[in-house]
């Protein structure tokens, strides 16, 4: 495992390069016309306000189907870094739901 002050210099080295800023932004961009997608082709769902964008481990946003909001349950369209991959995850809307 590399220091942190080696990982800083890589980081820099990388992002001199400007394919991360790119690729990054471009993601982004994917995102945000994702959920709109999603908010104006499903008026009946409600669609999260905002997009969790992380720590380049994980970006998403949530869905609530009037079916699962009931149930205090929601849907969240996650892209895992990582991996690189989208996934869908079903999720309770607060800590306790999520416990049960």
């Amino acid at each position: 495992m590399r220091s942190f002050p080696e990982s800083m210099n890589e980081y820099k080295r990388q992002l001199k390069k400007g394919y991360i800023q790119e690729a990054y932004q471009g993601l982004m961009a994917y995102f945000r016309d994702l959920k709109s997608h999603f908010k104006n082709q499903y008026p009946e769902y409600y669609v999260s306000g905002g997009i969790y964008y992380g720590y380049m481990d994980m970006t998403y946003f949530s869905l609530f189907p009037e079916s699962l909001k009931r149930r205090k349950l929601k849907i969240a369209l996650v892209f895992i870094h990582d991996v690189f991959r989208f996934e869908v995850w079903l999720s309770g809307s607060n800590r306790d739901v999520q416990a049960e």
